[in-house]
């Protein structure tokens, strides 16, 4: 590009002092217009793809914090179901965090999948994300595998049951294998909410407040704290919703 617009302001300079003479098959009118259009040319394209560039990087960063914050609501659904099952001393069914997990899943492959690269190496944002994706991401599918020994633990009990017992009865939040399954699970979202929390804020200092994560995040967290779980009653007293 440099080089056609040294072209051009050298071709603008002989049709000024007419250091070189037209020629009967070649003027300097001509030369210019050829050597213009292809430097206007260059200069749209240029400027077409930085703006592409531009929406580019923003959509990625968008799509890089919601996923990050889904993330985190994901392990923040898991612990506070274990929470509830443990400060109720309720029962434990099979699926209490399952489906969650199968979401806080897709959400870290989603993020593992992200393609960021600025134009600027020295990004803390490609920084945290290359951490992730070489630190973190297995260690977190490791983690989230390992809970399904809450359904195991909930089989388990119920195997101690009907060797003492007889006879299989329900499992509660109590039961031995359950109640210290539930408190693992508790401590190791804790730690990965903690990483989480970090590394979202940093994003989002990165860019600016953008999306004003703390606000966002006591959102969240309150809501889970003031979550009411219907029972069964509660459901059936519900009016039929019409469409």
């Amino acid at each position: 590009m440099l080089g056609v617009f040294v072209l051009t302001y050298l071709i603008s300079l002989n049709i000024e002092f007419h250091f070189v003479a037209d020629t009967k098959w070649l003027s300097n009118e001509f030369l210019f217009a050829i050597v213009g259009g292809a430097f206007a040319s260059l200069v749209i394209v240029i400027v077409c793809e930085v703006i592409r560039y531009r929406q580019l990087k923003f959509a990625t960063e968008a799509a890089l914090f919601s996923n990050l914050a889904n993330l985190y609501g994901q392990f923040l659904i898991i612990r506070s179901n274990c929470k509830r099952a443990l400060n109720n001393h309720a029962l434990v069914a099979d699926n209490l965090i399952q489906p969650t997990c199968n979401n806080a899943m897709m959400f870290a492959d989603y993020i593992n999948g992200t393609d960021y690269t600025p134009f600027c190496q020295k990004n803390k944002i490609k920084d945290i994300l290359l951490k992730y994706k070489t630190e973190k991401y297995q260690t977190m599918k490791s983690v989230l595998f390992g809970f399904i020994n809450l359904q195991i633990a909930i089989h388990t009990d119920k195997m101690e049951l009907i060797k003492q017992q007889g006879v299989s009865n329900n499992v509660t939040s109590d039961s031995p294998y359950v109640n210290k399954t539930l408190n693992k699970v508790i401590n190791q979202t804790t730690t990965i909410l903690t990483y989480l929390d970090q590394t979202i804020s940093q994003v989002d200092n990165e860019l600016g407040d953008r999306y004003h994560w703390q606000n966002m995040k006591q959102t969240i967290n309150t809501y889970q704290e003031n979550f009411v779980e219907q029972n069964l009653d509660d459901y059936l007293k519900e009016d039929v919703v019409m469409f």
